[in-house]
């Protein structure tokens, strides 16, 4: 057992970053007033939207540098281009652009925008985000990766992750009343009838699609049994992606996933890696399975839902009727396939058709987005709405942790203070000294301590010298001198355990808000990437080098308060509490700007709280004696070092 609050202190900060580590490895989310708003817009055109330069120069970054482009894949030559219609729903939220080849979504953008409580959503801050869309500029983020959502049937595996009905040019039409765009072609082989509906609502994030399928011959058809199943892709990996892909780097992987709801448990996995776990790979499946792909079934119930996310997005498809019997995983590295649902019990009479109804939402990885800006299509409040059958449980695939409530209420609060100052990099730094004033009493104690065990601090080394042969005794009037003096080395480290859980929330809300996304504060152009101020040429072995201010000025204040709170006489626990600033520097150094200028702001604001206890702090008449002072009042009763074997040599 140790016996000094900084050996305890060393470890718990230590336990805390690899817990923030695991954390981002995992990582991995009220209904509002009916706003006025515009109706919905839906214009055929000849051609897609006209998009500026730098977002064809996003669209060439978001290139996949393992898989082939949709477009290599899907654009036949029997298809005259003449015959190709396209187009474009406009909605208060989203622009969204169709293609009558492969009657698919080609490019899906969620932009500027009024909440439902009148306030404005800027998704689009930055200029190149600027496009031209039906003859309008407009300021919005893609999503698709510019490889679109195809919302069809694949037959085939080796096909995934592109259908084969993404190269056939369907019949296509649009109910301007109803807002829905309907897409219809026979199957490869003619025997049944494939038709699509997209129905998108004005005011809502979520669309409805409908899947029906109608058998036009004269005997029955079995489009997918147990063993042969068929499968439908709806989303694929989701954007934005600004950059190429050599450019990523751990964490930016990680913050692309897929997930599915089956049998009543959430999973998740990141992009582009494989699901086959550690024991399949050493023991195999010994059975010549095509390890390529994984079919995961339920046991007591059928898939719920499945989708994709992103940093600060996420793609959800419902199944309202008809539930899948499972799911498809790609585990190809470098896959963005999405995942796949998988149908085994298709069979249909002659004339005989099955309808099957898909309620999709498309939005931020935030509570408010789900919400029904219109109570008229919340299936809680209204049981015919369209979306009757929603799932309870889509909240988990916003995949935030178990501290989302916290995150949430921090999210709250920044935005509250956002309304009076327009600045989230101010509003960081306010929410800090709130934070800190709202632990005060826990952070008082914890100063208090420090001080305590500082005063005692000479009292301790004399202790370790007059015991050093004896640790057993040594610990016991250890503990006998905080006693004594009323002080408990834990109570110092009590404040930070509690806080740990709201650390955590903490790390989530700055690195996951989409508010922070682009926003500026000082010299830092994004809070929601690390302060580069430069990039290094390339260097030998360890290639460019980014130089970020703010790490740099958290491991200066964290030196500071090291030194202010510093209680221990062994080297070695020393040599680690000095090394702990530089442990957290390696942690910090490519985080979001706005999570590390929070922990300077703290530590800044910590070292204020301990200068001032140090200085103020109510004088202890009894206050403990230094070592020379103990050994005077104890007439030399306290040895030196090594007193003991020094009397035994000498008999």
């Amino acid at each position: 057992m140790q016996n000094d609050t900084t050996a305890r202190q060393g470890r718990l900060f230590l336990a805390l970053f690899i817990s923030l580590a695991a954390w981002m490895g995992i990582n991995y989310f009220f209904f509002p007033t009916k706003p006025e708003v515009p109706k919905a817009q839906v214009t055929p055109v000849t051609s897609g939207p006209k998009k500026e330069t730098n977002q064809a120069n996003i669209k060439e970054a978001a290139k996949n540098k393992d898989l082939p482009p949709a477009d290599a894949q899907t654009k036949p030559s029997s298809v005259d281009a003449k015959d190709i219609k396209t187009y474009n729903i406009k909605t208060d939220s989203f622009l969204v652009s169709f293609s009558s080849l492969g009657g698919r979504i080609t490019e899906y953008y969620i932009r500027n925008h009024k909440e439902a409580d009148g306030s404005d959503f800027i998704i689009a801050k930055d200029p190149k985000f600027e496009i031209n869309f039906d003859g309008q500029v407009e300021r919005a983020v893609e999503l698709s990766r510019f490889e679109g959502f195809d919302f069809n049937i694949i037959e085939d595996k080796d096909g995934i992750p592109y259908s084969g009905y993404n190269k056939v040019n369907f019949v296509s039409s649009y109910d301007a009343s109803t807002k829905t765009i309907t897409f219809e072609a026979p199957s490869f082989d003619g025997k049944y009838l494939i038709q699509k509906k997209f129905q998108f609502f004005p005011t809502e994030n979520y669309f409805k699609f409908n899947l029906t399928l109608k058998n036009l011959s004269k005997e029955t058809v079995t489009l997918a049994s147990s063993g042969s199943e068929t499968f439908f892709r709806s989303f694929g990996s989701l954007g934005p992606i600004l950059k190429g892909k050599d450019e990523f780097n751990d964490r930016d992987t990680a913050h692309y996933f897929r997930y599915y709801y089956l049998d009543g448990s959430f999973k998740d996995h990141v992009d582009g890696t494989t699901t086959i776990g550690f024991f399949d790979n050493i023991f195999g499946s010994g059975d010549g399975k095509d390890e390529r792909f994984e079919i995961k079934k339920g046991i007591n119930e059928r898939v719920d839902f499945v989708g994709t996310g992103s940093r600060y997005f996420i793609a959800v498809l419902d199944p309202l009727t008809h539930k899948p019997a499972g799911v498809l995983l790609d585990n190809r590295k470098g896959n963005e396939t999405g995942v796949l649902l998988a149908y085994d019990d298709w069979k249909l009479a002659p004339g005989e058709s099955v309808r099957l109804d898909y309620a999709a939402y498309v939005g931020v990885r935030e509570l408010d987005g789900t919400a029904f800006r219109d109570s008229k299509f919340d299936p809680i409040i209204n049981k015919e709405s369209p979306f009757a059958g929603l799932s309870d449980s889509l909240n988990k695939s916003f995949n935030q942790g178990i501290t989302t409530p916290l995150r949430n209420a921090i999210i709250w609060v920044l935005k509250k203070i956002y309304l009076v100052i327009p600045s989230y990099g101010w509003a960081i730094v306010i929410f800090a000294i709130l934070f800190k004033l709202a632990f005060y009493p826990l952070n008082k104690k914890q100063a208090e301590s420090m001080k305590k065990m500082q005063e005692l601090s000479p009292q301790i080394k004399a202790l370790n010298e007059k015991y050093a042969d004896d640790p057993k005794l040594k610990q016991e009037k250890t503990i006998e001198l905080y006693k004594k003096n009323g002080t408990n080395p834990m109570s110092g480290c009590l404040p930070m355990v509690i806080q740990i859980p709201i650390f955590i929330a903490l790390y989530t809300a700055f690195s996951d808000t989409v508010d922070l996304w682009n926003s500026p504060f000082l010299w830092i152009k994004d809070l929601s990437e690390p302060d580069t101020v430069f990039t290094t040429p390339k260097l030998i072995f360890i290639g460019a080098l980014s130089i970020n201010v703010l790490p740099l000025i958290m491991v200066a204040t964290q030196v500071v308060q090291s030194k202010m709170t510093t209680v221990s006489t062994d080297p070695n626990q020393k040599m680690m509490m000095y090394m702990m600033p530089f442990i957290m520097l390696y942690f910090f150094w490519s985080m979001p700007a706005g999570v590390t200028m929070y922990w300077t702001m703290q530590n800044i604001l910590s070292i204020a709280q301990q200068f001032y206890t140090n200085k103020f702090g109510k004088k202890d008449d009894n206050k403990p004696k230094s070592a020379n002072q103990l050994n005077e009042s104890s007439n030399g009763a306290i040895p030196k070092k090594g007193f003991r074997n020094q009397q035994k040599r000498k008999k």
